[in-house]
């Protein structure tokens, strides 16, 4: 009995301390929780440009047995804790990473975007005038150039390393420079052809109507005006900084002007020579110019035809659309002119860019209408492409039947604003290669180029019959409004007056003029009674990369009174 109660007793003492043994071993195993998830990097969002490759990599903590995967777009792309991305398309990617472990999973995301590369893009020029000894500042011009580096090289020797590179030369002929523009994405380079031209002096001339060249430029122009009226008389001004003093005489008399503008009065028939200096530059330009019989003295009525019929000279500027090669002739040209008249028909000649003209005359006056267009002289515009042409008239105060006597601008919206420059004189020079783009230079300091496009594979866009290594052509420039409406090059119209333009003015219909908008050189109204002869010309220097130079399309001129 003593027995069973000893074991009985052992019994109790036994179990509670096997019980309190197995509570012990429990509070012993550590409680891991949930595993812990970082990114090497960080969590923020990734920024790569396509073809740039990233590695993303997972610190993983706390994970029992884990399990690694990253997706992207739900496939996945890798099974260990990192992985690399490369950029291919541009958008916007998820980079899933998850961890699955007997303690628990958890995922994460990395949004990773790709932006297409933007390397730089030089826009400026591929051609550049300097002259002889004169030093000219060249000035890169680039898209995308934010922290960009710039090396400008000549003659394969580094000459800059700025956004400026200075060029000065005394030798003439062409001279390669190279710019190389580079940023973080790439690079862009051009060759930039700059041709030194002898050293340009100052000068001035009197505009008679016609191209200046070697062959004419010492010929002495000459005018005319009508007893009982008055003629402005202004010249055209070349490398004259800031001209103020003039001297003008008549027939060797000074007169008591001094400005730009002379306005002369005849007082008696015959003819007489004018002079004007300007005294900072001691450059004289002179004009002979002759008092004819009254106005209305040789005006013709009747005739036979509406339009225009005869032809008196052709000048086109250089274009992609002039095809006068090397061998032609200014009479070819002026044939061309003819045949166009002959016909008739509601054509388009083509006049080429800046100052490029036709003049032609009718077989009677054009009477002025008051307050009613007399001339209708169409082009081929439409909305959002226009090539401003402008109209002259002249009279034949003479009566010799040749377009010798006074040119009168038409005036237009543009005339008296600013950036509107009357005597704008452009000089064109030949091109010494095939295929090349024809440089400029005005007589306001402007430089350009006419650029040979491969859409018209003529050898040369300047006309080749003209003798010399330049012309020059006079009119009125316009401001141009070449540029871009979203991805289309454009040209838009101005309100009224000129040819080859959408007038936007419901009393100034598109194609009509008026003989009564004749102005003098200085702005002035003319009050011509009627005309004869035509002259039209393109109006502005704009061009577009795609299109080429702005380059007015006109028609033959129609008497609307007829």
């Amino acid at each position: 009995m003593n027995r069973l109660i000893g074991l009985k007793y052992l019994f109790l003492i036994i179990i509670p301390a096997i019980l309190l043994s197995c509570s012990n071993n429990d509070d012993d195993t550590p409680d891991t929780g949930v595993p812990v998830v970082t990114f090497a990097s960080g969590d923020g969002e990734r920024r790569l440009k396509t073809g740039e490759s990233i590695t993303l990599t997972a610190i993983v903590e706390n994970a029992v047995q884990p399990i690694y995967s990253w997706t992207i777009e739900g496939e996945t792309v890798s099974t260990e804790t990192s992985f690399t991305f490369v950029a291919g398309k541009t958008g916007e990617y998820f980079a899933n990473f998850r961890v699955d472990a007997t303690n628990g999973s958890v995922e994460k995301q990395i949004k990773i975007s790709v932006l297409e590369k933007v390397p730089p893009q030089i826009t400026m020029e591929s051609s550049a005038i300097a002259f002889s000894g004169s030093a000219i500042e060249l000035i890169a011009k680039a898209n995308n150039a934010d922290g960009a580096t710039y090396v400008w090289k000549l003659d394969g020797k580094t000459v800059s390393e700025t956004n400026t590179f200075t060029f000065n030369q005394t030798e003439l002929g062409e001279y390669q420079l190279t710019l190389t523009v580079t940023n973080i994405d790439g690079e862009d380079t051009k060759v930039i052809t700059v041709t030194v031209l002898p050293e340009h002096l100052p000068e001035m001339f009197f505009d008679d109507g016609r191209y200046r060249s070697v062959a004419n430029a010492a010929e002495l122009r000459k005018m005319t005006v009508p007893a009982g009226k008055s003629l402005v008389l202004a010249p055209v001004i070349c490398n004259i900084r800031n001209p103020a003093a003039f001297v003008w005489t008549v027939d060797g008399v000074q007169q008591s002007v001094t400005g730009e503008y002379f306005t002369f009065e005849p007082q008696a028939p015959g003819t007489y020579l004018i002079s004007v200096t300007e005294q900072s530059a001691g450059v004289t330009a002179e004009v002979e110019v002759t008092c004819t019989p009254p106005e209305g003295t040789y005006r013709r009525d009747g005739g036979t035809k509406a339009h225009a019929i005869l032809a008196f000279d052709y000048c086109p500027a250089p274009g992609q659309f002039i095809d006068y090669q090397i061998g032609s002739t200014k009479d070819e040209a002026l044939q061309d002119l003819q045949t166009w008249c002959n016909v008739g028909a509601q054509t388009y000649f083509m006049i080429g860019a800046f100052g490029g003209y036709y003049t032609v005359g009718f077989d009677h006056s054009v009477v002025n209408v008051p307050d009613k267009a007399d001339l209708q002289i169409d082009g081929n515009p439409f909305a959002g492409w226009c090539e401003p042409g402008i109209v002259w008239v002249m009279q034949d105060n003479n009566g010799n039947g040749l377009p010798d006597d006074t040119w009168y601008e038409l005036k237009g919206s543009e005339t008296g604003k600013p950036d509107t420059k009357q005597r704008c004189a452009v000089t064109y020079y030949e091109p010494k290669a095939p295929n090349s783009n024809v440089l400029w230079t005005d007589n306001a300091g402007r430089t350009g180029s006419i650029d040979w496009l491969a859409a018209h594979r003529q050898q040369y866009y300047y006309p080749m019959f003209i003798a010399g290594d330049y012309y020059t052509l006079v009119g009125t420039c316009l401001a141009s409004t070449a540029g871009m409406t979203g991805q289309l090059e454009s040209s838009d119209c101005y309100e009224w007056g000129y040819i080859d333009n959408t007038s936007s003015n419901d009393n100034r219909p598109n194609g009509q003029f008026r003989i009564e908008d004749a102005i003098q050189a200085d702005g002035s109204p003319a009050n011509l009674q009627y005309i004869d002869f035509v002259k039209v010309h393109t109006a502005t220097t704009g061009k577009g990369a795609v299109t080429g130079e702005i380059s007015t399309e006109a028609m033959l001129p129609v008497d609307l009174g007829f």
